[in-house]
């Protein structure tokens, strides 16, 4: 057998791979600085487990290789080979390992397909195939090889995480790294939900990460449209040394891409493509290189993308869980026109139902007898006060009023559905449906089609998180059933509506986590061909939104904005902001879709003259400026001084944020061309002092304690500066 090593290169990275009896890449190399980012053998583990046996693997057998140029240039090296199971016979896994480079472009692509060759069925255990890089003393009273411990590993888009009570970080050093310190963000339902377990406790997982040393670094991402799967990172000892394991293929959350848990006699699974970029710069600009990919991706703003001002009459008129007499008390006509003309007052333009114009929440049954006909309230709403009308839809179920076949079938033992309870001794305060029961997909979606054929323009989906595994067979699931299965469910009713009325907007919240933190990566399903949904939800900072910027919570949104052109929707309260309006400017600034809500608020029994008046001048203002929010391109300076561009125009605007209770002088310094401007002759500034020497501009900002500022820079016209 020969020993041959094989390069796949262009001028500004280069991948080398060693064959002899076994494959192995082992080394990839940024040209232009020298730095070398994997440097010994790739990790190919995979253990299977079937009826009779479990067979673990390490290594490659080689097979065959090819390396093929293409038309425009770009370069493709396939690599084929056995997994090494130590002789056993039966188990033949074949692994093709590609990997492309183009001819002019800093950065190479790998992708890796499984196929099972042998007669057995096997359940796949674990999976992590992964360039390895050797982690060499980076403690600080030791010195570092090749200037490794510069480097810090950031997540891309959630470098801070929005969990409940603060944001974590999520940027790790080398040091950190080597020592295990770094854990993921995970949420856990109430206690009752099974099916929760993690399988990457002892790893990150990130939609990327960002590898830098602040001057120069790797972007390493994950994208897979068709399965849910991550950028994995972690680490293990070969040979020795601590290794930084990262890039290839590996389980997530709770064994995810789920589809490649098993291997059936002659079944292939072709995972989803890792990109490896080269950047110079920081953390910062691997985010702008990564919205860049999304955008190619199809993941971002549509063309004709203009969201209305939502108003949200929840905050108002309160949440009464399907409790029919407070309902006719309280969620009436008169009500909602109250609300309407408050929206109306205030500039929204669509009247946003949060829960209480159903029968019972979550049956998607308009209430007539309380509110008359969808489309006369759509009627009435448009020609008195000029606005559009918008609804939440939900999986779960506040009565007993489905078929009881429909409900979650709790173990492979059928009977009859009770709600779970709790370890207070209470049952749950809802029927929890299973989404992919197929007899319920298909009420749920004529159920929908018969509200939004009306006129809707806006729904949210809503509370259709992961409720555990069924059992059930007449469903037409898998069983038992599986988070993915659940995804595809909920999406499915999104995709038959679309198809329908593809001009209604529709947010839909993560179908597992719905909530704090997403499950699916961020891109997951979002934006093809208008069959899918259109905004991603907010985080829930719809509650305390000022305290949950105030505490870093709302932080992840400015991370969010930098490597996404993905609009969010969020509605706030006002009762949850100040007189200066921080809150509403904040989410103005990071979240595209608007909504806002709670002139009274839900705890409060007076309506706070103040504070709408403060509101109705903001929004004026606002909608003025609505398409720098909407259309924009969005730029940070730093976590708190964002700037949004049209470029087109040659106008930028900036919203500066003082979060502290003193008065702050504030100095911001950037070039034009990093907020997306050209370095036009003349330029002028609203709302700061500010001087310029080339494309270099130096504002100064006085920004009131606990308030935003607005700057307002065009360039192309004569303006001077101070």
């Amino acid at each position: 057998m020969f020993t041959n090593e094989v390069k796949l290169e262009n001028s500004y990275c280069g991948l080398t791979v060693i064959i002899d009896k076994k494959i192995s890449p082992w080394r990839i190399m940024d040209k232009v600085t020298g730095q070398v980012y994997a440097d010994t053998d790739y990790r190919y583990h995979l253990k299977l487990r079937s009826d009779t046996e479990k067979l673990e693997c390490e290594e490659l057998f080689y097979e065959e290789h090819s390396l093929k140029v293409g038309e425009k240039g770009d370069r493709k090296l396939i690599l084929k080979g056995n997994l090494d199971f130590k002789g056993d016979v039966q188990a033949k896994v074949e692994v093709t390992h590609e990997f492309q480079i183009p001819p002019d472009q800093p950065y190479f692509e790998e992708r890796i397909t499984l196929k099972n060759c042998g007669q057995n069925t096997y359940e796949v255990e674990d999976i992590e195939f992964s360039f390895r890089k050797k982690l060499y003393p980076v403690w600080e009273e030791e010195p570092s090889k090749e200037g490794l411990g510069d480097f810090h590993l950031a997540a891309v888009p959630y470098r801070i995480q929005p969990e409940w009570k603060r944001g974590r970080k999520h940027d790790y050093s080398m040091k950190e790294i080597l020592r295990g310190n770094f854990q993921n963000s995970d949420r856990r339902d109430e206690e009752i939900v099974l099916g929760q377990r993690v399988v990457d406790q002892h790893k990150l997982r990130s939609e990327g990460w960002a590898w830098t040393n602040e001057k120069f670094g790797l972007l390493i991402l994950k994208y897979n449209n068709e399965m849910i799967e991550y950028s994995m990172v972690g680490k293990d000892n070969y040979g020795g040394e601590a290794c930084l394991l990262f890039g290839g293929v590996g389980f997530s959350l709770y064994k995810e891409p789920r589809s490649a848990s098993v291997l059936e006699p002659g079944q292939e699974i072709v995972f989803g493509v890792t990109r490896y970029s080269f950047f110079k710069g920081g953390w910062k600009t691997a985010y702008y290189k990564f919205r860049e990919f999304m955008d190619g991706k199809g993941h971002g703003l549509t063309k004709d993308y203009d969201p209305p001002v939502n108003w949200n009459e929840l905050f108002d008129i309160g949440w009464h869980h399907s409790n029919r007499e407070k309902l006719f008390k309280y969620y009436t006509l008169d009500s909602l026109y109250y609300e309407a003309q408050k929206a109306k007052e205030l500039g929204c333009e669509l009247l946003y139902l949060d829960p209480g114009w159903e029968v019972c929440e979550g049956t998607t049954l308009w209430d007539e007898e309380r509110l008359g006909k969808v489309e006369d309230l759509v009627k009435i709403l448009k020609e008195k006060y000029g606005l559009k009308l918008g609804y939440r839809t939900i999986g779960r179920v506040y009565r007993d009023e489905f078929p009881h076949e429909w409900y979650i079938q709790r173990s492979r033992k059928k009977a009859e559905y009770r709600r779970p309870i709790q370890s207070d001794g209470n049952p749950i305060g809802f029927w929890e449906v299973c989404t992919q029961c197929e007899a319920w997909k298909q009420e749920k979606l004529k159920r929908i089609l018969a509200i939004t054929s009306k006129g809707i323009k806006f729904m949210m989906f809503d509370e259709f998180d992961w409720r555990g595994p069924c059992y059930n067979p007449s469903h037409g699931h898998p069983v038992p059933s599986t988070p993915e299965g659940h995804v595809r469910a909920v999406y499915w009713l999104i995709e038959e509506l679309h198809k329908r009325y593809p001009d209604v907007l529709v947010e839909a919240h993560d179908p597992v986590w719905p909530w704090s933190m997403r499950y699916l990566p961020t891109y997951y399903r979002q934006g093809l061909a208008g069959q899918t949904y259109d905004e991603n939800w907010g985080f829930e900072f719809m509650w305390n939104p000022l305290q949950d910027l105030l505490s870093g919570r709302a932080l992840c949104l400015y991370y969010y904005n930098l490597a996404y052109n993905i609009p969010l929707y969020d509605h706030i309260t006002m009762q949850g902001d100040n007189d200066n309006c921080l809150a509403f400017w904040w989410y103005a600034s990071t979240v595209r879709h608007l909504g806002i809500g709670g002139k009274k608020g839900l705890n409060s029994e007076k309506e706070n003259e103040t504070r709408y008046h403060a509101y109705k001048q903001a929004l004026k203002e606002y909608v003025k400026l609505k398409e720098f929010y909407v259309r924009g391109e969005f730029y940070g300076i730093d976590e708190l001084t964002h700037v949004h561009t049209l470029p087109e125009k040659g106008q930028a605007l900036l919203n500066a944020f003082n979060v502290t209770d003193k008065p702050v002088n504030r100095t911001v310094t950037f070039d034009l061309e990093e907020i997306g401007l050209e370095a036009a002759h003349t330029m002028a500034v609203e709302g700061a002092d500010w001087e310029r020497e080339g494309s270099k501009v130096v504002l100064r900002i006085d920004i009131p304690a606990m308030s935003p500022i607005l700057v307002k820079i065009k360039t192309g016209i004569c303006g001077g500066g101070k």
